[in-house]
């Protein structure tokens, strides 16, 4: 048996893997994605841009860049958000909530 990739790992359990994968394929080609992409490794890229927190204001170029080399590379890249913590805005410390952003990143 070969291990599953891209949109095959990590399907949801209906009682039939390819009912799954047909449900997962079909909602990823509703958003327009081809065949050729949706057989690509999947890399997700955690944005915590906000205009909130000053310090990120350079993010979205960045994960445009990050996004064509993930391209380039073979891959299909797919942006999720993520919790933006600014220390000059967070009390005592932007410390304990790293956790949950740890967490959130994680969780996905």
């Amino acid at each position: 048996m070969t291990e599953a990739k891209g949109l095959g790992r990590g399907l949801s359990h209906y009682g039939d893997p390819d009912f799954a994968r047909y449900l997962r394929r079909s909602f990823a080609k509703s958003m327009g994605y081809s065949d050729d992409l949706l057989s690509r490794p999947i890399v997700g890229i955690a944005n915590s841009a906000s205009g909130f927190n000053n310090c990120h204001r350079h993010f979205p170029e960045l994960i445009e860049a990050v996004r064509r080399g993930v391209l380039a590379a073979g891959g299909l890249p797919l942006e999720f958000p993520t919790i933006s913590l600014g220390e000059v805005f967070l009390s005592p410390t932007s410390l304990m909530f790293r956790n949950l952003m740890a967490m959130d990143a994680s969780a996905r």
